[in-house]
């Protein structure tokens, strides 16, 4: 499981080196940023899911600050460092490159990125659109 997340990793850090004309520092930054974001997408996905199908409510943001802004910022932070910390820290990021970027599939990266916001609006839509599918109708 780790070696697809690399290689969604390596082929993600190729396409957008190639948009920021070989700046291989502004590359690493923003596909750790991209990738993070994405990480946070498929969390929400898979909570909205577990509350929406499965009715598991969890009180899981209770452990963190009650000020929203500082609540997201952690969240986000959490990601984007746990993404350094296992693609980044001590020089992995040239290993990962040398290893995976003989094998890059093209736009791996990106279609898990479009991918997954497709689903996390799919789902958004679809209990907006059928909500009594969900047991979310408003009694009278």
């Amino acid at each position: 499981m780790l070696k697809i997340y690399y290689r969604i990793w390596v082929s993600l850090f190729l396409k957008i080196k190639l948009a920021q004309n070989e700046n291989k520092n502004a590359s690493l930054i923003l596909s750790l940023i991209v990738l993070s974001a994405t990480n946070i997408i498929n969390i929400l996905l898979i909570g909205i899911l577990l509350i929406l199908v499965a009715r598991i409510h969890s009180n899981v943001f209770d452990m963190l600050p009650v000020n929203k802004t500082i609540r997201n910022l952690s969240i986000a932070l959490f990601f984007f460092f746990s993404n350094y910390f296992l693609l980044v820290h001590n020089g992995k990021n040239e290993t990962l490159l040398t290893k995976y970027e003989n094998q890059n599939i093209k736009n791996l990266g990106s279609n898990y990125f479009i991918i997954s916001t497709i689903l996390v609006l799919l789902l958004i839509f679809s209990t907006i659109a059928f909500p009594e599918f969900f047991n979310l109708t408003v009694k009278k």
